[in-house]
């Protein structure tokens, strides 16, 4: 009998075991290749063709104001790059490119947010300014990682880099409290990518960036009133 027990409490174990590891989630794989951030960035990545963004100056898009949205992925984080709105970023002629993980992303241009989803993991935001199509600007970055179900914000800001002493470059991580008072007054002017290649709801895996587009602009979204309107009476003359 003793011996009888232990057999069923190994094959117990054994059931238990197995199931764990079959029920254990995961965590998502990413649409972006893996990248070292102990190695500075290559001649590639400095020397480079691309599309090129118009800046403030020509481009006057309008868009929706900023509202925190939920991941496609559950396991995904949220990151919010923003722009915020200054007389400095509105005479901008060419806009400076963004690239994660050496993938493009859209320029920022002035008062201007958009949001990238991640799955947990380190990640390297680059930018440089091209001339025309053809990049030669040594590129600066800002290396991060981020946790599931998590929000980041991260800020542009040429203005004030040089007079930064803790970060070089224009790319800033927030704290939440100052990202969320300031990308309140900025707008949505482009897409966002979802770069979690799992899709939660089929389960099946891509090979390219899910781009999320924003919903079209309604200025009558953005009337407040101050005052409660009142139709004039002459009987108050």
């Amino acid at each position: 009998m003793r011996a009888i027990s232990i057999v069923f409490l190994a094959v117990a174990l054994a059931g238990c075991h197995g199931k764990s590891s079959t029920e254990a989630q995961l965590p998502p794989t990413s649409t972006l290749k893996a990248i070292d951030q102990n190695e500075k960035p290559s001649l590639l990545e400095q020397y480079r063709f691309g599309m090129f963004t118009i800046g403030g100056w020509v481009n006057q898009k309008l868009g929706q104001r900023f509202q925190a949205i939920q991941p496609q992925h559950d396991q995904a984080a949220v990151v919010y790059l923003y722009r915020p709105d200054s007389r400095w970023n509105r005479q901008e002629i060419v806009a400076s490119s963004l690239f994660i993980n050496s993938e493009r992303i859209p320029s920022l241009l002035h008062n201007h947010y958009y949001w990238i989803e991640l799955p947990a993991g380190d990640y390297r935001l680059s930018t440089s300014r091209p001339l025309g199509v053809q990049h030669f600007q040594k590129p600066k970055y800002l290396d991060f990682s981020v946790e599931a179900g998590k929000s980041y914000f991260i800020k542009y800001d040429e203005e004030n880099s040089s007079t930064r002493r803790t970060v070089s470059g224009p790319l800033i991580m927030m704290p939440e409290t100052v990202g969320l008072n300031e990308i309140a007054f900025t707008q949505l002017k482009s897409h966002s990518y979802n770069f979690v290649a799992e899709d939660q709801s089929t389960g099946k895996i891509r090979s390219k960036a899910q781009k999320i587009k924003h919903a079209d602009y309604d200025p009558a979204s953005d009337v407040q009133l101050t005052k409660p309107f009142k139709l004039w009476d002459p009987r108050t003359w």
